[in-house]
């Protein structure tokens, strides 16, 4: 391989981490307090023809960071289920397979960070309003955690609004 194509892809892997990163950061609030579970959504396009939708679902249970590795290595589990959102009744789209779960430390102290990125094909798991030409979809994840000594937990993320048609 070139040394010019090796120096392209070292930027487009920076680029594509710095743009994770940014994206991951978890929100400045006080989201540690001990045993509350806090989670966002972010949804990105990708693919041939901008098909695919990458959803990045960052949550993240307050506690100590001992607490969290903990829990990890005791068979706690999340897993996420992707919702849309409408005005009678919202209808579960897609149930995804167990998050990751890790330890971890951040501006705001510690906890356990549960990720889950999976990426679908937008026009048949998120055009959930397909009645309607134009539409707009109103999508939202809900983060569902198990764990030893721990109620089942859940959290629905943001809404994430934009039309899925194409």
């Amino acid at each position: 391989m070139s040394t010019i194509k090796r120096i392209t892809r070292l930027v487009a892997v920076l680029g594509a981490a710095a743009a994770a990163a940014a994206v991951l950061t978890p929100p400045a609030q006080a989201d540690d307090i001990p045993g509350k579970l806090t989670a966002h959504l972010h949804i990105t396009r990708t693919g041939p023809g901008l098909s695919q939708c990458k959803l990045v679902t960052l949550a993240k249970v307050g506690m100590t960071n001992a607490q969290a590795q903990y829990l990890v290595g005791s068979g706690a589990t999340a897993r996420i289920e992707v919702w849309g959102d409408d005005p009678i009744y919202d209808n579960r789209l897609y149930k995804a397979p167990n998050a990751t779960l890790s330890a971890g430390s951040d501006r705001n102290g510690g906890g356990l960070i549960i990720l889950s990125h999976p990426t679908l094909d937008c026009k048949k798991y998120l055009d959930e309003d397909d009645v309607y030409e134009g539409d707009e979809d109103e999508i939202y994840v809900k983060v569902v955690f198990e764990a030893p000594g721990y109620s089942r937990m859940t959290k629905n993320t943001n809404v994430v609004q934009t039309s899925f048609e194409s």
